[in-house]
């Protein structure tokens, strides 16, 4: 899986919708578009899962959801909106909310730069 570079301003790394592009069989639907289409429509339930396991303190639930959108988010490219996960998935399993909230205001910021650049690609495709 590609790494992330934090100085990155794209949200999307479009060498995995390439990588993804590559497993497309002949006559099968478009496998970008099911899986990006499959993101968009789920992601916003885990972000709301997030944000609520940190209101609650839930920090078991916060490390589920944030584990859920940070490999969802991977698998489709947005690797800046997965490493954020990566860092509420650790608070949770560490038990720590103090801060989660600010992360969870950088999450969403970044699952909307994600999910603009994702619904233009699938306009688009490469």
């Amino acid at each position: 899986m590609p790494r992330t570079d934090e100085t990155s301003t794209e949200a999307l790394d479009r060498s995995v919708l390439v990588s993804l592009r590559e497993l497309q069989e002949k006559g099968e639907p478009d496998i970008v578009t099911e899986v990006g289409g499959l993101f968009l429509k789920y992601a916003p339930d885990k972000i709301f899962a997030i944000e609520t396991a940190v209101k609650t303190s839930d920090t078991k639930a916060l490390r589920v959801a944030a584990h859920s959108l940070k490999s969802s988010s991977a698998y489709v490219g947005a690797l800046r909106l997965s490493a954020v996960s990566r860092e509420l998935e650790e608070m949770g399993r560490a038990g720590i909310i103090e801060n989660a909230a600010e992360k969870v205001e950088e999450l969403k910021i970044e699952y909307r730069k994600a999910k603009s650049s994702l619904e233009k690609e699938l306009e688009y495709p490469c």
